[in-house]
């Protein structure tokens, strides 16, 4: 590994990780309910997972859950939300499939976040997810895509040492 692509990585976790984090901690969320909110913060999720990768999209899923209402629900579900979309997305690039695909698996967060409410006895909250996940679900690979369309070398730049072809992690 080279320290370009580390400093690069590090450099989307702290600016990802940070606009999820400071999303919450202000509040600038849309209520789905007295437990789960409409915000940014999944969106800086995914893109920041997709590009990054799994290490950093579990990080900034873990910036993104802190200051959440019930913090063990969404630090769980956005970190591995946030490490399945980063797995995917290299998976995806190595496979030549479209990584704005890999936003999808953000729903593997959601499914945490379900089994988190079952714990939690908070079922009455589960349309808010349900809610949330399909608004947000087809927004962020509405974004990832036009986000690779208009930067095309931004994962290459951020994963392989700036050339698509050069793909050792």
């Amino acid at each position: 590994m080279n320290t370009q692509k580390i400093l690069y990585q590090v450099l989307m976790t702290l600016v990802f990780g940070g606009l999820a984090y400071i999303t919450r901690a202000l509040d600038l969320v849309t209520p789905l309910g007295d437990v789960f909110v409409l915000d940014l913060r999944d969106f800086f999720v995914a893109i920041g997972a997709a590009i990054g990768g799994p290490i950093p999209g579990f990080v900034i899923g873990v910036l993104a859950g802190l200051p959440a209402k019930i913090p063990a629900i969404d630090i769980a579900a956005f970190s591995i939300a946030g490490l399945t979309v980063g797995w995917f997305s290299t998976y995806f690039y190595k496979k030549r499939i479209n990584v704005a695909y890999s936003a999808v698996f953000m729903l593997v967060g959601y499914g945490i976040a379900l089994i988190m409410i079952h714990y939690y006895n908070l079922w009455q909250f589960s349309t808010g997810l349900i809610a949330r996940a399909l608004i947000c679900t087809p927004v962020n690979i509405f974004i990832l895509h036009n986000l690779l369309l208009v930067y095309p070398r931004v994962l290459a730049i951020a994963r392989y040492n700036g050339e698509p072809g050069n793909k050792k992690e």
